[in-house]
């Protein structure tokens, strides 16, 4: 298989391909699929909630026919972006999610928003 890199060589290395995963991403729907489960548009359908790891997305990702080294390389970009479990995917990620709107609107009306689970901070 692939010899493990240096830290700073594994950084070059998820640079250098996010855009490219981020495309193939976007071509299977993975983050509308993503935000349908963790926010589906009928509020009748009950949604899981983010248990701090990777299980939907894995799904996702398992089915859109991503294999396993392609799995570790697009969950090394998606952290890289802030994304370091399903929701926060949703959160730090996506440009536009239902998941990030319902949790926004709830706030500005006052609400006590709600979110899956506490959202890790975005690393800098």
């Amino acid at each position: 298989m692939f010899a493990r890199m240096e830290s700073a060589s594994d950084d070059d290395l998820i640079s250098s391909i996010t855009p490219d995963v981020m495309k193939c991403l976007g071509r299977c729907g993975f983050l509308e699929k993503l935000d349908g489960l963790l926010s589906p548009e009928e509020n009748s359908t009950p949604s899981p909630s983010c248990d701090g790891t990777y299980k939907l997305s894995k799904s996702i990702l398992n089915g859109a026919g991503f294999d396993l080294a392609e799995l570790t390389d697009v969950l090394a970009v998606l952290q890289s972006k802030g994304g370091c479990c399903d929701c926060e995917i949703l959160y730090n990620v996506a440009e536009t999610s239902r998941l990030k709107a319902k949790y926004w609107r709830s706030r500005a009306s006052g609400e006590a928003a709600h979110t899956p689970h506490t959202p890790h901070p975005r690393p800098n």
